[in-house]
């Protein structure tokens, strides 16, 4: 093969040309500390290195977005589980220390309006809420769990009941004896009250989440027993409470709706058919009129109400098969993996505690009043100067009935702490539960948030090992690439210099 000067002097400088290429190269790599800065370059790292990059940003978004949104709304959920705790805890002590049979009137008014307080805070705990967010309420994390003033607004609420809500209460009439003053005591010259006016009636009864209802005529009690056969009370409608008790009593069939009270008054045959175990039951009702404080249905209970511009709103229409909300609000905090973040306001905030609270403050102002009665009508006979012997007999007659009320009453309502006591203690239960079920959700939570730290660093490592470049490496190969190049320019200075003359 004939070499000329020609080519010799282009393959010199296409291997200068080549050097040259390396060396910038090598030095955009020093420069950049990236092995590659167009795909073309090397399209195995430039895929490799886009893969990554998704992973570092998913894991990012997990780890330093998802996981702390997360866990601040399980840190705030946790806080309103234990206040809730720790005001039901002092509700169970102030009901022990209702169950004190030498309590007298002022100190039963001190646990009384206790009582009141701690109701109302445990229900303003359940209207906490994370950057705006109601965190109680389900998917409504617009709507707050309770209304926060007095209201009109109709809803029409489907409740759900187990053999567990049927229980077995008793009423002691006190026949005209609330009335009682000194120009009354007498009814056409005889007593206006007698102890036979005094009577205890038992009744079973279920309590519905809200009083003062609608009137709702004629509706009817659907009970479904363990077999799935339905059973339906027609019930109907007693506005007064004590006459629905009474017939109660004689009717084996009855189920009585007392609006007033919110209660379903049970005969003998329904309460037998509801405490079978594993019966469930249902009952349709309506309340229109909503005090400040009221929780609101929608967060509870199938219902629906009607408003002038959207028209029906229903809520939660599954409930009455599921008996669940299901209105799970859940943080993916990893690849396909997901945790619930939010609890359910029936899991800590029952209407049941607000009901037995009320309950119990209104038989201590019944005991009041009766009290205030005997107090009345003993210095009624202590003044001879006044009442003749036949007026001081009929008012011996009369106290003898609110000392007989009175005694009724002083027993029922140490009963009624007494029962309370395990309720609330029921009540505590659950929030334990509940937080107990938290505390669970953040231990995993922080499982993941760890996990997610550790696949951070190795995915960085790998991004790393795929796309930098060890820079003492090309340091050396730079260097090595520059002598080589400086070494070529002398060499083919020197060889271009010469024509085939020279070999002549």
């Amino acid at each position: 093969m004939r070499i000329t000067n020609k080519v010799m002097q282009n393959n010199a400088l296409t291997n200068i040309n080549r050097n040259k290429e390396l060396t910038d190269q090598l030095n955009t790599q020093l420069a950049t500390g990236k092995k590659i800065l167009r795909p073309s370059e090397d399209p195995v790292v430039a895929i490799r290195a886009l893969r990554l990059a998704s992973d570092v940003n998913d894991v990012n978004q997990y780890y330093k977005k998802n996981v702390p949104d997360a866990k601040s709304w399980l840190e705030l959920t946790e806080s309103a589980a234990k206040t809730s705790i720790s005001v039901i805890k002092d509700l169970i002590e102030k009901c022990e220390k209702g169950s004190s049979d030498t309590l007298t009137t002022d100190d039963r008014k001190i646990i009384i309006n206790a009582m009141k307080e701690l109701k109302n805070e445990v229900y303003a705990t359940g209207d906490a809420d994370y950057a705006g967010r109601y965190i109680f309420t389900g998917y409504r994390t617009d709507t707050s769990l309770k209304f926060p003033e007095a209201t009109t607004q109709d809803y029409h609420i489907t409740q759900k009941f187990n053999y567990m809500d049927v229980e077995e209460k008793s009423f002691i009439s006190t026949g005209a004896l609330g009335e009682i003053n000194e120009q009354n005591y007498e009814n056409t010259g005889s007593a206006l009250a007698s102890e036979t006016d005094v009577q205890e009636t038992k009744y079973y009864r279920i309590q519905l989440a809200y009083d003062n209802l609608m009137d709702a005529g004629t509706g009817s009690l659907n009970v479904t027993d363990k077999a799935g056969a339905v059973t339906s009370f027609t019930t109907t409608t007693e506005t007064d409470a004590e006459a629905a008790y009474a017939q109660a009593q004689t009717d084996d069939d009855a189920v009585i709706f007392v609006p007033s009270t919110g209660e379903l008054v049970l005969g003998k045959n329904a309460y037998e058919q509801m405490k079978n175990v594993d019966n469930t039951a249902t009952f349709d009702y309506h309340k229109e009129k909503w005090e400040k404080g009221d929780l609101r249905p929608q967060h509870y209970f199938a219902c629906e109400t009607t408003d002038p511009i959207v028209g029906v709103i229903p809520y939660n229409e599954d409930y009455p098969t599921t008996g669940t909300l299901g209105q799970e609000i859940k943080y993916q905090v990893g690849f396909n993996q997901h945790i619930q973040i939010n609890s359910y306001p029936e899991e800590i905030f029952k209407h049941g505690i607000g009901r037995d609270v009320d309950e119990v403050v209104d038989l201590a102002d019944k005991l009041t009043d009766i009290e205030n009665v005997v107090a009345k009508l003993e210095a009624m006979q202590k003044d001879e100067a006044n009442y003749d012997t036949d007026q001081l007999a009929n008012i011996g007659k009369d106290l003898d009935a609110a000392k007989k009320a009175q005694t009724y009453l002083r027993d029922q309502l140490q009963k009624t702490f007494s029962h309370y006591i395990t309720k609330m203690q029921g009540y505590l239960n659950s929030a334990n539960e509940a937080l107990t079920t938290i505390g669970n959700r953040a231990s995993r939570l922080e499982l993941v948030e760890n996990r997610l730290e550790d696949q951070s660093t190795t995915f960085r490592t790998l991004q790393s090992e795929n796309e930098d470049v060890d820079e003492t490496e090309v340091a050396v190969q730079l260097s090595s690439t520059q002598v080589s190049y400086q070494a070529a320019l002398s060499a083919t200075a020197d060889m271009i210099q010469k024509t085939l003359l020279d070999y002549l």
